[in-house]
């Protein structure tokens, strides 16, 4: 959660008389600070997320080509309309094109001297691009704006630091938590509570976390096209932690579809939790989404807790030895095979109680042939010493099955006997 393009406009804009003129779908930049610049030489020392002011002087040196002019006279002012706004145009192009290029959060042309009228090719420019396109008057003094707004920027850090204080505290540490700690946030008193959960990938940006967190503050974050105020961001270990105070579930797609495009978080796994009333049970909804996390397939990078079905009723057995031990002594017998064939015999096994015992079925699932598929049954029948036709037996296999599934998928140090 960090202060937006939006945010210092919509507090600002009367006082010095700012309009957006452009880039509207991407007024949700998060702003890092305030970056006055003459010479698009100096873009390239911009690190991501600032927030660029010009007033075009280095637009009036570049069309003057060694040419003398009388005292009050200004490159623009023997040009013609035409030759005016083409210099206009490619410059401002090329001016945008650098900002964009190092994730600067927006432009305020200070209009009235250097540049006037903006040319409706730039406008269409930074739509196309999503990057707000602000105009100032020359009335207003450019000092005045920039601490105002450097103010406001360390201010909201501060309130940043302090909401994500709080909101650790929740998700990882709850015994240090208290309610009291979101009090003058935006998490303060919501009715819902919801986690998302992101993979971040090896090597990213070798692990440097405050290169991280610019990329996700001021880069990855502003294409979510979701208010900063609306969540927090953390670095956890190796995964990126949003909160939202709403049902994150409405997002999540956004957020996927978003990762799809990146460089950097292209085909990484993502996991939503459920929703909760109260920022104590945060843990829990981040131990939700770690769990759905561990359940997405390879053909998936979004996966909902509460698609889990029964496993997020298993995944509720603090003690992990309670389920060790019902697989243990429901299916445990079967360790007596390889790895290999024990892992096709409980696949078998698995297909079988899938399709109600249809044998053919389960061929075609398992892609093999049905006097494969009965001798397997029968022989798992025999091995375990059970009537595979009872009712009653086929539940508890089937819910072994399960426990085996969720501790694979959690880690569980009995794996090798799963």
């Amino acid at each position: 959660m960090s202060i937006s393009v939006q945010s210092l406009y919509s507090a600002t804009k009367d006082i010095y008389r700012i309009k957006v003129i452009a880039g509207k779908d991407g007024m949700n930049r998060n702003v890092s600070w305030m970056y006055y610049t003459e010479d698009e030489s100096t873009i390239s020392f911009i690190r991501g997320g600032e927030l660029a002011v010009t007033t075009g002087l280095h637009l009036e040196r570049s069309v003057q080509n060694g040419k003398p002019f009388n005292d009050g006279e200004t490159a623009h002012s023997i040009m013609t309309e035409e030759e005016k706004m083409h210099a206009t145009t490619e410059y401002l192009a090329h001016f945008i094109t650098e900002l964009t290029e190092r994730n600067a959060s927006g432009l305020i042309l200070n209009t009235g001297k250097y540049i006037n009228d903006i040319p409706e090719e730039i406008c269409a420019m930074c739509d196309r691009l999503s990057f707000p396109l602000l105009t100032m008057p020359w009335e207003i003094h450019l000092i005045d704006i920039m601490q105002d707004y450097g103010n406001r920027i360390v201010s909201d850090r501060q309130k940043v630091m302090t909401t994500e204080k709080a909101l650790s505290n929740a998700l990882f540490f709850p015994e240090q938590f208290d309610s009291a700690q979101l009090d003058g946030t935006r998490f303060a008193g919501a009715e819902k509570y919801s986690v998302i959960l992101m993979q971040i990938p090896e090597e990213f940006f070798n692990g440097e976390e405050e290169k991280i967190r610019r990329y996700m503050d001021f880069s990855f974050n502003g294409k979510l096209r979701i208010m900063p105020s609306e969540f927090a961001c953390i670095l956890h270990k190796n995964h990126i932690v949003y909160v939202f105070h709403s049902d994150a579930r409405n997002v999540a797609q956004t957020l996927c579809t978003v990762a799809s495009h990146d460089r950097y978080f292209k085909g990484m796994k993502i996991a939503v939790s459920a929703v909760c009333g109260t920022p104590e049970e945060l843990s829990n909804e981040y131990r939700h989404a770690k769990l759905a996390l561990s359940f997405c397939t390879p053909e998936e990078t979004l996966c909902d807790y509460n698609s889990l079905g029964i496993y997020r009723l298993l995944a509720e057995v603090q003690d992990r030895r309670i389920l060790e031990a019902f697989y243990e002594e429901t299916l445990g017998k079967l360790t007596f095979f390889s790895e290999d064939k024990r892992n096709d015999y409980l696949n078998t096994l698995s297909l079988y109680l899938e399709s109600s015992g249809k044998i053919q079925k389960t061929a075609e699932e398992n892609a093999t042939h049905r006097n494969t598929v009965n001798y397997r049954i029968h022989k798992i029948a025999e091995m375990l010493g059970i009537d595979i036709q009872d009712g009653q037996t086929r539940y508890k296999i089937q819910t072994a099955l399960y426990i085996r599934k969720l501790l694979k998928r959690t880690e569980c140090t009995q794996e090798q006997r799963l």
